[in-house]
């Protein structure tokens, strides 16, 4: 079943290629990982050295770095991808209430001991460029520092967009031999 997933699979969904070494597989007349699999071991570290032998162990389903299922959470959130484009910024900023509600949703079942330091959005345009953008988080994330990171990062792209996102960074207080900055001017 994980040969018959995998042959599908594109190249470009292994974990580490990149947008150069995807041209460089197709340049190659591969596109899925059932290509790949066709090409020997020592073809492939010819052409691309030490990560070569990763490409035809993943392409395989085969990776033996351990796996660490203690690891925490650094970051948090929600996107959309709209089945119409979001005209303009305007329709973007409207956007916004519904995805701040279920962000803060779901913050609401997070461990306390994770802190929330930034605050994130991604627009993906409908030509398919991504931008995101990432401020110092402000408390009780307001809706008003989020419509700026939008206006802002829209003006990146000026284009409608098909995917909308906010989210939130963390730092893992619980984290053993994590210290934590106190804000000194904090008046809670």
């Amino acid at each position: 079943m994980l040969q018959l997933l995998l042959s599908s699979l594109p190249v470009k969904r292994i974990n580490g290629v990149g947008k150069v070494t995807n041209e460089k597989l197709l340049r190659m007349g591969i596109k899925t990982c059932a290509d790949l699999q066709r090409f020997e071991l020592i073809e492939l570290i010819n052409k691309f050295g030490v990560f070569g032998k990763r490409l035809f162990d993943l392409c395989r389903g085969i990776d033996n770095r351990p796996v660490n299922a203690n690891s925490r959470r650094k970051s948090l959130s929600v996107e959309h991808t709209y089945s119409g484009d979001l005209s303009d910024q305007q329709a973007c900023l409207e956007k916004l209430p519904e995805l701040l509600m279920e962000l803060r949703s779901r913050l609401r079942r997070v461990d306390s001991d994770y802190l929330v330091t930034k605050q994130f959005i991604k627009i993906k345009f409908n030509d398919f460029t991504t931008t995101t953008l990432e401020r110092a988080v402000e408390k009780d994330l307001p809706l008003e520092s989020f419509e700026l990171s939008v206006m802002q990062a829209w003006q990146r792209g000026g284009r409608p967009v098909r995917l909308l996102g906010i989210g939130v960074r963390f730092i893992d207080a619980g984290e053993p031999g994590r210290a934590i900055q106190l804000d000194l001017f904090d008046k809670s």
